[in-house]
């Protein structure tokens, strides 16, 4: 077969966007790189060892500069501050890569933070070294100046190889609208810009609601078709592909290098659900212990934007890359892939097994439970299980008992899931003196769920009024 320059190079291309972004390389590199992680909480030395080699990393993907969109300190104090400097000269002096740091809501106010401050005090530190000083502005300004040698305010901006980069402080997000307007048209246009700050901002990604700004932010990057914004604070792993969302302009949400949060509503979660008895089945690892610190490198070319996702533990990354093109297509709204999203499917034959046992709940209070096993949902390399739906359905028509977990490797690689799930039902929870079975369902992020999968029918005896609840 024949084939042309134009169309050797065509193909070349396109496995190379098929691929993501290293593969991209072997064209020339892309206009500009840069790193991100957020919410590294670096408390003593000991802390930073995640976020230099996050900064390593980068550093080896040739980054030319690294953005933290808050939270770099989980205390708040001056010394944590100065960890964060040290380890980055540790890796970056000399090297001419600009750091894109901005503040969060442990920078300002982690001293105060009850168990925080129990932590900060058994560690030797205190309030006295704080960053910020209630009511004094300034002292976040001095200390800033201090430590890294830059000037402070409530929305700064770099420019890094031709490309903008706009920072809200925590404190100072409010004041952007006030300063795209100073600054004009400097940032409309095709040429993409880059908007960092903390808290999420209101009605955007999934996690936006309960957690967002004030709401100010928002209306003012609707104007700018162009901005590609980044936040954090949130805890949310990028497994969960709700993570990036397009409106008026690109939003992504960035998941904390120092632990991941687990999903709110879920039996293993660490919020639970907000009524009844203490959920009986065991927690996923604390937020602590939920390994997988995780981050993006981003690489901008002349007509994309590729975010690369990346477990920062393992140096490794089994999900696709985020190719976000400059042009006015916006292939990452919600509603364009909420029906594209593989749905899970239990493997052919998969039944739900049953049998009761005694345990613990999370208060260490013994508990009859129904135990739950049955095969892992799968879906296709590159997507997620996010949860798994459990009822116990009486057969008579009756409202069924409700409950939901995470999926191991809701936060980490996919090799970490197991070949097989487990879930407990407390007996209390459970019909009584009429027949039902469990069913189970696979969920992905959006909602949808699998066929399910059943039990054989169980039938139990009424009982709870026997009970003395004096010896639970």
């Amino acid at each position: 077969m024949k084939i042309d320059r134009r169309g050797f190079l065509g193909s070349i291309g396109a496995c190379a966007l098929a691929s993501g972004c290293r593969s991209l390389d072997m064209l020339g590199g892309p206009d500009l790189r840069f790193g991100v992680v957020s919410d590294i909480h670096v408390t003593t030395p000991e802390s930073c060892a995640m976020f230099e080699r996050a900064l390593r990393i980068f550093k080896a993907r040739g980054v030319d500069a690294v953005m933290v969109p808050g939270d770099l300190t989980d205390w708040g104090l001056k010394a944590s501050l100065m960890y964060v400097k040290e380890t980055w000269d540790r890796v970056f002096a000399g090297t001419g890569v600009v750091p894109l740091f901005c503040t969060g809501n442990h920078d300002y106010d982690g001293w105060a933070y009850g168990d925080m401050t129990m932590e900060m005090h058994a560690n030797g530190y205190d309030e006295h070294d704080r960053l910020y000083r209630r009511k004094d502005e300034s002292s976040m300004a001095a200390a800033w100046k201090e430590v890294f040698g830059e000037d402070f305010a409530g929305v700064r901006l770099w420019t890094v190889k031709g490309y903008d980069f706009i920072a809200g402080e925590y404190h100072g997000a409010d004041g952007l609208s006030a300063f795209m307007k100073r600054h004009g048209d400097r940032f409309r246009g095709g040429r993409p810009f880059f908007y960092f700050q903390h808290l999420p901002i209101r009605g955007t990604t999934h996690d936006s609601f309960g957690w967002a700004d004030g709401g100010r932010v928002g209306p003012v990057l609707n104007d700018h078709p162009n901005c590609i914004a980044f936040t954090g604070h949130t805890h949310v792993p990028f497994n969960d592909e709700r993570s990036i969302w397009q409106g008026a302009y690109t939003i992504v949400n960035v998941p904390s290098l120092s632990y991941s949060c687990t999903p709110g509503g879920c039996e293993n979660g660490e919020c639970n659900r907000a009524e009844g008895a203490p959920p009986v089945m065991e927690k996923m690892p604390y937020r602590r212990e939920l390994r997988g610190g995780q981050g993006f490198v981003v690489s901008v070319w002349g007509d994309r934007v590729v975010i690369e996702r990346r477990d920062l533990e393992e140096d490794a990354c089994d999900l696709p890359d985020w190719v976000v093109p400059l042009s006015a297509a916006r292939p990452y709204t919600y509603a364009a892939r909420a029906d594209k999203e593989p749905v899970p499917a239990f493997p052919a034959g998969a039944t739900v097994a049953l049998g009761t046992s005694n345990a613990e709940n999370r208060l260490g209070d013994w508990a009859i439970v129904l135990d739950c096993r049955f095969p892992s949902a799968v879906v296709p390399a590159g997507h997620r299980v996010r949860d798994y739906e459990i009822q116990a359905v009486p057969c008579g028509g009756g409202l069924p008992v409700v409950r939901r977990f995470a999926a191991t490797s809701y936060a980490r690689l996919a090799k970490y899931e197991p070949a097989r799930q487990r879930f407990w039902f407390d007996a209390r929870d459970l019909p009584q003196d009429e027949d039902y079975v469990v069913a189970v369902r696979a969920r992905n992020c959006f909602g949808r769920a699998s066929a399910p999968i059943y039990s054989r029918v169980m039938r139990g005896k009424p009982g709870l009024d026997k009970v003395d609840e004096s010896v639970w």
